[in-house]
């Protein structure tokens, strides 16, 4: 079901009713347009929930397998009948769309004995692949017409002339998967973990020295975005956020280069550059960035979601609490937020946790959202985050802080204590040996004074000030500390943490 989820969602409706090969044996399968609408409208997300909607409470198995492989197969076919007027396309997004549907035309024409026009078809083919850096197609639109003028009809000038060209882009073709191995090889290990990783950076300098050659030689989109991705990986895992940000700033530069428009790879190094930003303070420079990448990107796309995270760190950074809390709202209220990744809706739930707390505490209000958002239950939210929640030296800090400061402003001081020797124990596990958590290790030094000083807010500040005094001396933009982890400066948690303490001592109840 989840294959035919996604092919719905890319498949709309309008196309493939446009084609009319396809749409009327498709009408004359009154199930099929039936599931068809229901997989569009969300009506059914499950094999469980399409069978009770089609069927009733008879099931059907063998005919519902029948229908999901026929519908399958026609959504299939219905992509290849994109429309490239639409007007979400850029210039090298139709150029791609077309020179892979007419390669294809070229590839079946040759099959079928159509040579002069495969011919004809090839040639206009390769010159707009070379115009939008297609490079694959170049490599084998060239092999066919250097065999073709050779083989075929002994022109030896223009069997030369595409031979020369199939070796240069070969030589390209080669570095672009070259470039994929390596990057593919350094984001396996970030993809469930975002701890810093100093050996991962001195692994994308090597790799990036290796192919910065062939960047000058063959600059082509596929590898001017990957080389450029690899290099900007080596600074941000060691978290040098100035070189991220000068690092982004050359790699758009290249891409405005082209004489044609760009949106995707821009959009990505604009995307890094807002969140070294963050780090290093530069709000402003932040929020400009950031409504620069807004223009590039259709809304509820990946990386609209992206971007709406951005926006909300950057308010959270600048005490905009209300602001973030809207753009939040706005967010997970998408009708395409539930389409997102597992791993990327724990990220947004962790943000949530931040922003329940910020309206716990009275920084921010969403009174009026007609109940859009879910009453927040720790329980629930830690239930929900489960692979964060084993990135010990990660994402995980987030989550034990946000638990820990609402026991504490919700008064469950019994629980608050009780948890004392858990924390501190992770803390002394996972915080202390690493250099670019110390910042974080403080601050759950700070909170552990607080139940251990019994709530006494006068007793608190006294038992933290050393602690406190250590944070301020490092500063966020220089402790060398993933990005995702501070949501909130810690700061400010904890000043919005003593506000919930008073003169009273809250002594642990005896069993």
């Amino acid at each position: 079901m989840k294959t035919l989820l996604e092919l719905a969602r890319i498949a709309t409706k309008s196309k493939l009713r446009r084609v009319e090969v396809l749409s009327i044996e498709a009408e004359n399968n009154k199930k099929l347009m039936k599931l068809y609408d229901a997989l569009c409208t969300g009506k059914v997300e499950t094999d469980e929930e399409a069978q009770r909607y089609l069927y009733g409470v008879k099931r059907k198995p063998s005919t519902f397998r029948n229908l999901k492989s026929g519908l399958k197969k026609r959504l299939l076919n219905s992509l290849l009948f994109i429309h490239l007027s639409d007007p979400s396309l850029n210039e090298q997004e139709k150029a791609y769309y077309q020179c892979q549907k007419d390669w294809a035309v070229v590839k079946v024409l040759l099959r079928r004995g159509g040579r002069p026009l495969a011919i004809k078809l090839a040639e206009k083919t390769l010159r707009e692949a070379r115009r939008f850096d297609l490079t694959e197609i170049v490599v084998q639109a060239s092999q066919v017409l250097r065999f073709h003028y050779g083989a075929r009809t002994g022109d030896m000038k223009k069997m030369k002339a595409y031979g020369q060209l199939h070796k240069r882009y070969l030589e390209a073709w080669r570095h672009e998967s070259l470039a994929e191995e390596y990057y593919a090889l350094l984001v396996a290990d970030y993809i469930k973990e975002r701890s810093v990783k100093a050996g991962a950076s001195r692994l994308a300098m090597e790799y990036y020295e290796r192919l910065k050659g062939a960047m000058a030689e063959f600059p082509t989109y596929r590898l001017l975005f990957l080389g450029h991705l690899i290099r900007i990986i080596a600074f941000r895992s060691v978290n040098d956020y100035q070189m991220t940000v000068e690092a982004c700033e050359e790699a758009i530069r290249a891409f405005e280069a082209k004489d044609y428009e760009v949106k995707t790879p821009i959009y990505t190094f604009l995307h890094q550059q807002i969140l070294a930003h963050i780090q290093l303070r530069q709000f402003e420079e932040g929020n400009c960035t950031a409504r620069k990448a807004a223009k590039l990107i259709p809304g509820g796309s990946v990386n609209w979601f992206i971007n709406m995270e951005m926006l909300m760190i950057l308010s959270l950074h600048t005490r905009r609490y209300q602001q973030a809390a809207e753009v939040y709202l706005e967010a997970i209220s998408h009708p395409r937020f539930s389409k997102l990744r597992a791993i990327d809706k724990e990220q947004w739930r962790i943000n949530g946790a931040y922003i329940h707390f910020l309206l716990e505490t009275g920084k921010a209000s969403l009174e009026a959202d007609n109940g859009r958002l879910r009453k927040f239950r720790l329980a629930r939210f830690l239930n929900e985050v489960p692979v964060f929640s084993r990135d010990k030296q990660g994402m995980n800090v987030a989550i034990l802080i946000i638990q820990t400061l609402f026991l504490i402003v919700k008064k469950r001081y019994s629980d608050a204590i009780n948890r004392i020797d858990a924390i501190d124990k992770y803390r002394t596990r996972y915080l202390v040996r690493d250099k670019a958590l110390k910042r974080s290790n403080l601050f759950v030094k700070m909170l552990l004074q607080i139940p251990l000083s019994n709530f006494h807010k006068a007793a608190v500040l006294r038992r933290a000030e050393p602690y406190y005094e250590q944070l301020r001396a490092i500063p966020l933009e220089v402790a060398n500390q993933t990005h995702g982890i501070e949501v909130i400066p810690y700061e400010d948690l904890w000043e919005f943490a003593l506000e919930s303490l008073d003169l009273k001592f809250h002594k642990r109840r005896k069993r």
